[in-house]
Order: structure tokens, then C-alpha cells, then sequence
């Protein structure tokens, strides 16, 4: 069930945590399943789960099939647009930020 009442700094720090942008970077062009995003970033469904549940929680991310195999997708136009807000600039800065730190 989607919530448009989301915590934008929220989703920005979702969006620039090393492990999680990993994951959402395998999903860019197109869906994959769990079974494949355990095995390549070594963790278990249920950390997978954890890790993207927030971006779930809002449809940032979906996710479909059975629990056995769930296949995840982005929403890359709802990221963007959450990047792009003009009510969001110093959410922009401040993930920008962020970013800068973690490559350096």
C-alpha cells in the first residue's frame, strides 16, 4: 500500500547507502530476482528484505511473485522525482553530500 506521506531525508539515505544504491544500481534496467541479488551482494532475503523495505513501503521499489523467489523492480521515476523536487534542495544538497563522503 503506497503512503505519500514519506520522509524525504529518509529516502535520500536510502538512496546513497553504499549497500543499498548497490542494489538499487542491479535493478536499474530491469528486474531481478531475490535469488540473484542475495547471491551477487552475498546476503539473505530477509536482510534484502530489510534493507529495501522502506523503499517498498512508499513504492519506490516493488516487489512480486512468491515469497520463494520474490522479483523486486525501481520505480526510477519516483527516485528522480524525489531528487528533483523543487521543495527538496536541501535534501539534494545534503544527499549530495553524503555521496561526495562516500566516494571519498
Amino acid at each position: 500500500m503506497e503512503s505519500s506521506d514519506f520522509d524525504v531525508e529518509k529516502i535520500i539515505d536510502c538512496i546513497f547507502d553504499p549497500e543499498i544504491s548497490e542494489i538499487l544500481a542491479e535493478m536499474e534496467n530491469e528486474s531481478k530476482q531475490s535469488s540473484v541479488l542475495t547471491e551477487k551482494f552475498e546476503i539473505t532475503s530477509e536482510q534484502l528484505q530489510e534493507k529495501l523495505s522502506y523503499l517498498i513501503e512508499h513504492n519506490f521499489v516493488s516487489q512480486s511473485g512468491n515469497t520463494d523467489d520474490m522479483m523486486y523492480s525501481v520505480n526510477s521515476d519516483k527516485l528522480a522525482g524525489v531528487m528533483e523536487s523543487s521543495h527538496n534542495y536541501k535534501g539534494i544538497e545534503e544527499g549530495l553530500t553524503k555521496m561526495d563522503s562516500f566516494l571519498n
